[in-house]
């Protein structure tokens, strides 16, 4: 795989940079744990029993016109999830340090801005913002989909991508604390739908929490802006699609879903809903997994299943810029993360979750890239459609 002329790259390039979100507006990201006093977790040791505990990332497009703001380079992961990754690095020959040297730009709010009618407003934006919220696949950490959260944010949606621990590998707390993976069998279908319902609870709780807590209206405050909570999408990759038709179908908040590349669980599989959901994942998912289509045929809303050539289930993550980034091997590149670049992949997943949230929230009513895909999103193939409401 010659392996050998990537080892040096790294270690002679130090930091490596992931790119900037490409939408008019900059992001900011506001870091939060939150515990749910209700909730004791379930997948807690029974002799540390504790409350339900979760980790938060809130992306927030900026308005330069009403806030100063500076770009910070910051770590792409905290220490220990890197180093979680890492593991997964030397599996391919990379250095255990890879994810560790990879860096982002974020913007940091300084303060209010002093009125000036002559500054230009062309990237003013409303100052409600629709909530898109995301949920990670089985196993994974938020962190591993920042990139693709980021530039979601960057059109001018509110961006919240949540840890659920103990099914992800790890979740590292500002604190210094952590929480490792519990023995959960993903080959026991009740074993994952406990774990779906957890999430569920988890959602609904963060929901909860940006709308109630000091902590978010402080930051919501400090960057002049809202949340509109009559404009809620979820969505989520692998178990994290899952996640969101599960969260529908106990929270009538969100109006609408997506699964990216994942299978379903009941009892939504059965039940079915009443509200826009879109499937989006690898070329065959459809006859490769029996509850793609069975979910789909139980939908009674406005429902799309699309298809991205060149894709594997790892290419909706932040995978594909990863391995831009670090220039591997064709070969080994298409291994990890299929053959559509992580530029590519950014198009295409923004493009088609855009295209979504408008349709939902009322903004294009019939959408051209949902209904027959788009000129210039070859990739794309929508493989069935039925845009009833």
């Amino acid at each position: 795989m010659q392996l050998s002329l990537v080892l040096p790259f790294i270690s002679l390039a130090g930091a490596l940079m992931l790119p900037n979100p490409t939408g008019p507006y900059p992001v900011s990201v506001v870091v939060e744990s939150l515990t749910d006093n209700s909730r004791l977790d379930p997948y807690a040791p029974s002799s540390s029993p504790h409350q339900r505990r979760v980790m938060t990332s809130l992306f927030l497009p900026i308005n330069s016109t009403t806030v100063r703001s500076e770009v910070r380079t910051v770590p792409y992961m905290t220490p220990l999830v890197a180093e979680d990754y890492g593991l997964l690095a030397t599996t391919i020959g990379l250095p255990n340090s890879t994810f560790a040297s990879f860096k982002v730009n974020t913007t940091h709010i300084l303060g209010r801005r002093c009125s000036n009618k002559s500054r230009s407003t062309s990237n003013a934006r409303p100052s409600k913002l629709p909530l898109v919220i995301f949920s990670p696949g089985f196993g994974q950490s938020r962190l591993l989909y920042g990139t693709m959260a980021r530039s979601m944010a960057s059109e001018g949606y509110a961006v919240v991508t949540i840890d659920h621990p103990y099914d992800a590998s790890i979740v590292e707390f500002p604190d210094g604390s952590f929480v490792r993976n519990a023995n959960i069998s993903t080959d026991d279908d009740a074993a994952l739908e406990q774990v779906i319902n957890v999430r569920s609870a988890d959602v609904s709780f963060v929901m909860d929490q940006l709308r109630d807590s000091a902590v978010f209206h402080r930051a919501l405050h400090q960057h002049k802006v809202a949340i509109d909570f009559d404009r809620i999408v979820m969505y989520g990759h692998s178990l994290g699609g899952a996640t969101a038709a599960n969260v529908m179908l106990s929270d009538p908040r969100v109006l609408g879903g997506a699964d990216l590349d994942g299978r379903f669980f009941n009892p939504v599989l059965k039940t079915g809903l009443d509200r826009s959901f879109l499937l989006l994942g690898r070329a065959g998912h459809s006859s490769e997994d029996p509850t793609w289509s069975a979910f789909y045929n139980n939908l009674r809303g406005a429902r799309v299943d699309m298809a991205v050539a060149g894709t594997l289930h790892g290419s909706f993550t932040d995978f594909p810029v990863i391995v831009d980034i670090l220039d591997l091997p064709r070969a080994t590149a298409d291994q990890v993360a299929g053959s559509v670049s992580g530029e590519r992949m950014d198009v295409v997943v923004k493009s088609v979750l855009i295209a979504f949230c408008d349709f939902v929230f009322g903004k294009d009513v019939s959408p051209e890239l949902l209904q027959h895909g788009q000129e210039g999103l070859p990739e794309i193939t929508v493989v069935r459609a039925d845009l009833r409401k």
